[in-house]
C-alpha cells in the first residue's frame, strides 16, 4: 500500500483572465486532498496585473501527485514546482 505524503506546490498563473478556469477546474477535482490554499498577488497591482501564484499544500500518495502536477503542466502559461515531505 502506497502511504501518503506532504506536498506543496506553488502554481505560477501568467494570464489569469485566460488561464485561471483551467487551473481552477483541476483544483476541484482535487478538492477533498487540498488541506490549505493560499492566493498571492502584487497588492498594488491586483487589479491590472495579470499574473497569480498560488501556494497548495495537498496530502496523497505520489502517483495521485505526480498526476495532479502532470495536469496543471500541460496548461499553457502556467508553471507548477512542488516540494514533498515524507508524513
Amino acid at each position: 500500500m502506497e502511504t501518503s505524503s506532504i506536498w506543496i506546490f506553488g502554481i505560477l498563473i501568467r494570464d489569469k483572465e485566460k488561464e485561471d478556469g483551467c487551473v481552477q477546474k483541476i483544483l476541484v477535482q482535487y478538492a477533498d486532498s487540498i488541506k490549505t490554499r493560499l492566493g498571492l498577488f502584487d497588492v498594488e497591482h491586483r487589479k491590472s496585473h495579470p499574473q497569480g501564484l498560488l501556494l497548495i499544500q495537498v496530502i496523497g500518495s505520489e502517483k495521485e501527485m505526480e498526476r495532479f502536477e502532470k495536469e496543471i503542466y500541460m496548461i499553457e502559461g502556467v508553471e507548477i514546482q512542488h516540494m514533498m515531505f515524507e508524513s
